[in-house]
């Protein structure tokens, strides 16, 4: 697929990829659009200023250290859905 972009959103792509926060271009508009998708679909959800309140609170989660270890997280999601898969035979 090949997708072309304006000139704003070509250099707002390369700046990112420049600071390193992305391997490449094709990264950062994956995981855009990923981001996207589930906006929209919270959105449909949440008002603007709930999804705002959200991401404020969870800011201030992390700010506290009440962050999770994202691997841990992951793991132990593995886990349950392995016990969850057990429990079903």
């Amino acid at each position: 697929m090949n997708v072309r972009l304006d000139s704003e959103t070509e250099k707002l792509v390369e700046e990112e990829v420049r600071s390193g926060k992305f391997q490449d271009a094709t990264a950062l508009v994956g995981a855009a659009v990923k981001h996207f998708l589930i906006a929209r679909e919270l959105g449909e959800e949440y008002t603007r200023q709930e999804i705002e309140e959200k991401i404020a609170r969870g800011l201030s989660q992390l700010d506290r250290g009440e962050g999770l270890d994202g691997d841990e997280v992951f793991e132990n999601l593995r886990v349950r859905g392995e016990e969850l898969q057990r429990q079903r035979r």
